[in-house]
């Protein structure tokens, strides 16, 4: 599921964060889920906690992927590249509560993946 990062807490850093945020703010629309997530790693940073499972999953990928992008590659070649060189799941980089807050933008194989009814 969560391949090099299973069973794994990371501190968020500030300026990785910052690059996570152009990134999607630069290349994708205003994704509602994209913005629930950087919400989820904003609070862990603001209360100096640490993230794992999907939320680490997220921060480590649309950051690979931002280093990617801005070496040349395209979004498929960066997010493939990036999904495969951390060995997660495709469905590991949303939150449950993120799939459950927008049940239209995911189909039922991200809700079977999470266990959502």
């Amino acid at each position: 599921m969560f391949g090099k990062l299973n069973q794994q807490e990371f501190a968020i850093n500030l300026e990785k964060l910052e690059v996570i945020k152009n990134h999607i703010k630069n290349n994708f629309y205003d994704y509602k889920p994209n913005l629930m997530m950087l919400d989820r790693l904003q609070i862990a940073l603001d209360n100096n906690q640490k993230i794992s499972g999907a939320d680490a999953s997220f921060y480590f990928h649309e950051l690979r992927e931002a280093e990617l992008m801005k070496s040349g590659l395209s979004y498929h070649q960066a997010h493939q590249q990036s999904l495969q060189e951390y060995e997660v799941s495709p469905f590991s980089v949303y939150h449950p509560d993120v799939i459950r807050a927008y049940p239209d933008e995911f189909n039922q194989n991200w809700k079977n993946y999470w266990g959502i009814t």
